[in-house]
């Protein structure tokens, strides 16, 4: 027998003795959200969303994640804790694509719904995925890097990323050089990956900047990313010589877009992603149907142009 049957098998073993100790009876859905983690802006945004679901929808939900967005082995202990708790449903942030498929399906295989939210799973036995168009976020990305060149200017990229077998990590980068593939005069010419906290990002995307003195653009794909490139190029004085790019929004890195360490953000809508996840699961345990496959949050470009626009600063600072 394969390693992978027998992960499996254990996964399925440790859900059926779980729901075998599992006898208070319950008086509301329970829904499980498990992040990536709980330590950012991003998260913390997520999080609100959820519990103003929670709130509309009468259904209870539990909130947690992770210490950092590597340990895809705490997310799995998480997924079938919850299944062992009773959880009718569960709204899950990927950390790995792969890694934690037989715990969900196991999951699935118990009776628990599980929707996706901000990060994907190669798992068809999800029932609806939740949050950006991550293709079309990494062309906009891709856009905002090379805005304002000159066609004759060459524009050399540096990528600062994150894990490697996240899903949105990987669609953000596919679709930013799907777009560059039509910007003649724009090429990357160094990549790196951090772990997804600041000072990792901020490391990674120093070495990437010294290593080579050509890069006149550096894209971070995730809060953590643009923190460290944002630190980066402050630290390093290049503010006026490196296009700073990168994703989500916080204080801090709305601060430097205002003093010119980062000149775009990519800003997704958590809040949403949080509610909507939350509003689905609900629904699919009452037997209503939802939309199958993919439902798309919005995204936005801000740039110190139009960062006090109105609109913009509701998308910044959301409320609710």
């Amino acid at each position: 027998m394969s390693f992978k049957k027998i992960i499996s098998l254990l996964l399925s073993l440790a859900i059926a003795l779980g729901l075998c100790a599992c006898t208070k009876t319950k008086e509301k859905i329970y829904i499980a959200v498990i992040a990536k983690a709980i330590n950012s802006d991003f998260w913390h945004n997520v999080k609100n969303g959820v519990y103003s679901a929670a709130t509309e929808y009468n259904v209870s939900v539990t909130f947690e994640g992770p210490e950092n967005e590597e340990d895809y082995e705490a997310q799995n202990a998480m997924i079938v804790n919850a299944v062992n708790n009773g959880a009718d449903a569960i709204v899950l942030s990927a950390i790995d694509c792969n890694k934690s498929v037989d715990a969900v399906n196991a999951a699935v295989r118990a009776g628990v719904k599980v929707i996706t939210i901000d990060s994907n799973l190669n798992s068809d036995m999800v029932s609806l995925f939740i949050g950006t168009d991550n293709i079309a976020a990494g062309k906009a990305a891709a856009k905002a890097a090379t805005d304002g060149f000159a066609n004759e200017a060459n524009i050399y990229i540096g990528l600062v990323n994150y894990n490697a077998d996240t899903d949105n990590g990987n669609q953000r980068e596919e679709g930013f050089k799907e777009y560059l593939s039509s910007v003649s005069n724009a090429q990357i010419i160094a990549s790196v990956t951090a772990e997804s906290n600041e000072e990792s990002a901020t490391d990674a995307a120093k070495r990437l900047l010294n290593q080579d003195s050509r890069i006149n653009v550096i894209v971070g794909f995730n809060e953590w990313m643009t923190l460290g490139v944002g630190n980066a190029v402050k630290e390093l004085g290049l503010s006026e010589k490196v296009r700073a790019v990168g994703f989500d929004s916080n204080i801090t890195s709305v601060g430097m877009l205002e003093t010119g360490e980062m000149d775009a953000l990519i800003v997704q809508n958590p809040f949403a992603m949080g509610f909507l996840g939350v509003e689905n699961a609900a629904a699919l345990v009452s037997g209503e149907s939802i939309q199958e496959g993919e439902l798309y949050t919005a995204v936005t470009a801000v740039t110190k142009e139009n960062l006090f626009d109105d609109d913009i600063q509701k998308i910044l600072f959301r409320f609710k």
